[in-house]
């Protein structure tokens, strides 16, 4: 806490980096156990919304919301994605430079809230959807909102209290998303979806406050915060590039082909990314918290580099095969058959679901290394190449674009990791050595499973006469069945089995 000078009261708010090394291990499991927690409880509160949403409002709903949130997401996530890095990785961090940071990351929100505002008409005649502008109007305030959360949350994250950050993170994802089935049940509509936008970062910034036992101080000018912003302003040039890439294909559908098919594509896409997200984004914080506290020990680096490849691609791989496998399915069974469309563009989208998983760990080597210059130079390349294969699938529909975007992912894994890895002197060998065996093994399973659900006509015509859910569960069960078997082939044993599950005991 601190007093009304801003002098801080409680040595535990800002930890020195040296201090963090202490019980490293322990922080590490600690964190990636509360990390996983908060993502499984976002997983399932966002997947039960979205389910239950999908039922009470039409495709066009979401879809006249995303195409705001779209450009929305990227003000707000102005310092999230920018002075959370800057925080987590620095070695070094006073009372003074946080109080500061924190006025001028709520000075530049506040801006963007306003510029936002004003920019709406914008929206408006680019997608030619009057209801637009009060919608624009509305979701311009989740960008404020977020900048009231940043320092505190980013602190939580330096400081390995992830225990606090994660129970902020399902609190806040349990209120909005019930205010948002709240009122859909009520029957307002798209409005229900733009206050569950609006209630997501309100109820951040309130528990992080509340929580985080931190208060900004005033303004000092010795505060020297200048390799903060430059390191921040940089992740997020990243980040901003990264996200127009992410984007790219909405806009793009948008505007080609309007609200219906941007909200098949969007429930799609959004329910594709729950597997990544749920693995990586949650882990991301612990990842590049321990790496950075690692950097300057090269062999415990990459030794805690390759374990966390080893486990992500064990469950990556053949999460993102079955999901290819049993998409439309699960797709049709959750939503209904109005989504049967986003059914077929998920199966486009589910062979890069894996490969995604692994592609974003590059960022935890670029941030953690200290070198986001490097990371904003590469997104600028595969921004120039996510606008070539989008242009190239929006001549085929909202499919075209999904299929473009799982082949560019095949194709920047490998040139991505290497790029990352480079000031630390990593090899292809090292990573194709960790990955190789588990691409295997999902891809023969998938085979396999293809072969007696649809190619042979004796087996196939008795999966197809079953039961969706039937075949959901007999599909799902058959498949990792096969992967396992392949698992224990290829490893002659069952060693990445028992490396997840020593590492979850640890975390439990």
């Amino acid at each position: 806490m601190t007093d009304q000078n801003g002098t801080d009261r409680d040595p535990s708010s800002i930890i020195p980096a040296a201090a963090l090394q202490q019980g490293m291990r322990k922080r590490v499991i600690v964190g990636a156990g509360f990390s996983v927690f908060a993502q499984t409880a976002n997983y399932a509160i966002q997947t039960v919304g979205t389910i239950i949403m999908a039922r009470l409002l039409l495709p066009e709903d979401f879809g006249l919301v995303t195409m705001v949130v779209t450009f929305s997401l990227l003000l707000q996530n102005f310092g999230l994605n920018g002075f959370t890095e800057a925080v987590v990785q620095s070695q070094d961090l006073t009372q003074d430079q946080m109080s500061k940071l924190f006025w001028v990351n709520l000075l530049i929100m506040s801006t963007l809230t306003v510029v936002f505002i004003a920019g709406s008409p914008l929206i408006v005649w680019f997608y030619k959807e009057p209801q637009l502008k009060r919608i624009s109007m509305a979701l311009a305030f989740t960008i404020v909102l977020g900048g009231l959360s940043t320092c505190h949350m980013a602190l939580l994250n330096r400081n390995m209290r992830f225990k606090i950050s994660s129970l902020i993170q399902v609190a806040a994802a349990l209120v909005s998303t019930g205010l948002g089935l709240a009122m859909a049940w009520g029957g307002y509509g798209y409005w229900s979806l733009v206050w569950r936008r609006l209630c997501l970062p309100l109820t951040t910034a309130l528990l992080a406050w509340a929580f985080g036992r931190w208060l900004p101080g005033l303004p000092k000018r010795g505060a020297k915060i200048g390799r903060l912003l430059s390191f921040g302003i940089k992740t997020y040039g990243n980040y901003l590039l990264t996200y127009v890439r992410n984007n790219l294909d909405r806009i793009l559908i948008g505007k080609a082909f309007g609200k219906t098919p941007l909200g098949q594509y969007d429930r799609a896409n959004q329910l594709s990314s729950l597997l990544p997200n749920q693995l990586t984004i949650g882990l991301a914080g612990v990842g590049v918290a321990a790496l950075s506290r690692l950097r300057n020990e090269p062999k415990r680096y990459l030794s805690y580099f390759e374990k966390s490849l080893a486990i992500l691609s064990f469950v990556g791989f053949p999460g993102s095969i079955l999901l290819t496998l049993v998409g439309k399915d699960i797709i049709v069974f959750l939503l209904g058959k109005n989504w049967s469309t986003a059914g077929d563009i998920f199966v486009a989208l589910g062979p890069a679901i894996g490969v995604f998983v692994i592609y974003n760990t590059s960022t935890w080597l670029h941030i953690s290394l200290g070198r986001p210059d490097r990371l904003l130079r590469w997104s600028i390349g595969v921004l120039l190449a996510s606008a070539l294969a989008y242009a190239i699938g929006l001549r085929f529909g909202p499919l075209g674009v999904a299929v473009a975007y799982s082949t560019l992912f095949y194709i920047l894994l490998i040139p991505a990791l290497l790029y990352a890895g480079r000031p630390m002197k990593i090899r292809v060998s090292y990573y194709l050595s960790i990955l190789w065996k588990y691409w295997v093994a999902s891809f023969a399973a998938g085979a396999c499973f293809w072969l007696l659900a649809h190619g042979l006509e004796m087996t196939g015509s008795l999966y197809g006469h079953l039961g969706i859910l039937a075949r959901i569960l007999l599909g799902s069960v058959f498949y990792l069945s096969l992967y396992m078997a392949g698992i224990s082939v290829l490893f002659k044993g069952m060693a990445p089995l028992k490396l997840l599950m020593s590492t979850l005991k640890d975390v439990l």
